[in-house]
């Protein structure tokens, strides 16, 4: 059971920014669909539930989302992240010697060229969580 202080389907608000804790209680792995569409939400999922206690914060957008049997608010979730994903231009393609009639996307980590060193840049994620992993409003009146 959750403390009095964790949210409630009625007290959650668009717009409004919250912390999500989840711990290996909350068993995140019961999330996990096994549908290929949605296997970044479920890769996520199931990294939270190698951890002992994972938190963040969340800008909620939409209310009256289910996950699973449970109420939910899908939102956004700032965090750094040094991954890039990038369209190869048809050109770079054909001067490395690809066939152009295909489509490619080049996945990496970014660096700095000069050092070599990793760098990081924010990056904004949707998902959605059960409401009671949404811990205390972080803007605003608390």
């Amino acid at each position: 059971m959750r403390h009095s202080e964790f949210m409630r389907p009625h007290d959650v608000e668009v717009g409004h920014t919250y912390r999500v804790r989840i711990t290996q209680r909350d068993n995140p792995a019961r999330f996990i669909t096994g549908d290929p569409r949605k296997a970044e939400a479920d890769l996520l999922m199931l990294s939270w539930t190698l951890e002992a206690v994972h938190e963040f914060d969340l800008t909620v957008t939409a209310t009256g989302q289910t996950l699973g049997d449970e109420p939910a608010v899908t939102g956004v979730r700032v965090a750094d992240t040094s991954h890039i994903s990038t369209p190869l231009p048809r050109e770079t393609a054909e001067r490395l010697g690809l066939p152009t009639d295909v489509e490619y996307v080049v996945e990496g980590v970014l660096k700095d060229a000069v050092t070599g060193r990793i760098v990081s840049r924010p990056t904004g994620e949707t998902m959605t969580v059960p409401v009671a992993w949404l811990a205390a409003q972080v803007d605003g009146l608390q």
